[in-house]
């Protein structure tokens, strides 16, 4: 049983890492870039990417969950909210993306400034979790 803990948590662990990598990443495309067509393009393209790093993040952690029981602990209920941000955040995110399509100006700063502000909150969430998870767990 403890082998199927330590694997559980291992497999949580590098897609919690696979999820920030995507996440950095998407942050320093979006502010890096200018251009209103390449941002919709590879938002377009690599929102896919981190919703499913982010789904195989929130997949294993109910199997972990599973396997441990579902034991409730603090850190717990962390990742529960974290992972409730990241998916409300990311259904206003897309709700910006669909209104900055008709090509007026100002919704499209809203969205950049958005995305900019989201993918940021989501690494600092998301490492946040993941060091005070490591603090408790040592």
């Amino acid at each position: 049983m403890e082998e199927l803990v330590d694997l559980s948590t291992k497999i949580h662990v590098v897609s919690v890492f696979l999820t920030i990598m995507i996440t950095v990443f998407l942050y320093v495309t979006f502010v890096t870039q200018k251009d209103f067509e390449n941002l919709t393009k590879k938002y377009e393209k690599y929102s896919l990417i981190y919703f499913f790093f982010l789904s195989v993040t929130a997949f294993t952690g109910i199997i972990l969950w599973t396997v441990l029981k579902f034991h409730f602990e603090y850190k717990i209920l962390l990742m529960l909210l974290a992972l409730l941000h990241l998916i409300i955040t990311s259904i206003k995110l897309h709700k910006i993306f669909k209104k900055s399509k008709v090509f007026i100006k100002q919704s499209q700063t809203n969205f950049i400034n958005y995305t900019r502000k989201k993918y940021f909150l989501d690494m600092v969430v998301l490492l946040l979790i993941g060091c005070i998870s490591y603090a408790i767990h040592i």
